[in-house]
């Protein structure tokens, strides 16, 4: 009797372990990425998060990024950047814009390859700053490092909500 209440005790409390233990989200088995299609007037943006999308997802480890898609595995991202605005935030003494803040849109459509219908659509917008101090090549620099700052950021967004939704409706 002893004997049958302590392997019953046994199987409850190792049953009880393993109950309240958290599952881990699986990961994306594969993701090719379309070039980024630029929807603004703004020239050689594509350029900018195309190349800030392959710096991202090529270097984070939960990602694995094909060349091909494979069919019935492969998500497949279409990010797309719809816009862009720049207004003046700060001034100088003489009442000349010193820093702007640029606010950038994006929209990214993740479909399963070789299906039309997205599985989910979702839009990310984020902004940063940059000054005006300096040459008008420095200040076209800052511009740019602005908008890869921003392409950063909005693609890191995309990388969580893609691993947290993907790990929900890959099988």
């Amino acid at each position: 009797m002893k004997r049958l209440l302590f392997i019953l005790l046994a199987v409850f409390l190792s049953s009880c372990a393993t109950v309240g233990k958290a599952k881990l989200p699986r990961k994306v088995e594969h993701v090719y990425l379309e070039p980024v299609t630029n929807r603004t007037g703004e020239e050689g943006l594509d350029v900018i998060f195309t190349r800030v999308a392959d710096k991202f997802f090529y270097s984070d480890p939960r990602f694995d990024v094909d060349l091909v898609p494979v069919p019935d595995r492969t998500l497949v991202i279409k990010p797309s950047v719809d816009s862009i605005s720049t207004f003046a935030v700060g001034f100088d003494r003489k009442d000349v814009a010193r820093e702007y803040r640029m606010s950038i849109r994006a929209t990214v459509k993740v479909f399963k390859y070789g299906f039309k219908k997205p599985l989910y659509t979702f839009s990310v917008e984020r902004y940063d700053f940059y000054d005006t101090y300096g040459t008008a090549t420095a200040v076209e620099q800052k511009r740019k490092k602005c908008i890869e700052r921003i392409a950063n950021q909005i693609f890191r967004e995309i990388g969580e909500r893609l691993f947290v939704e993907g790990s929900k409706r890959v099988p």
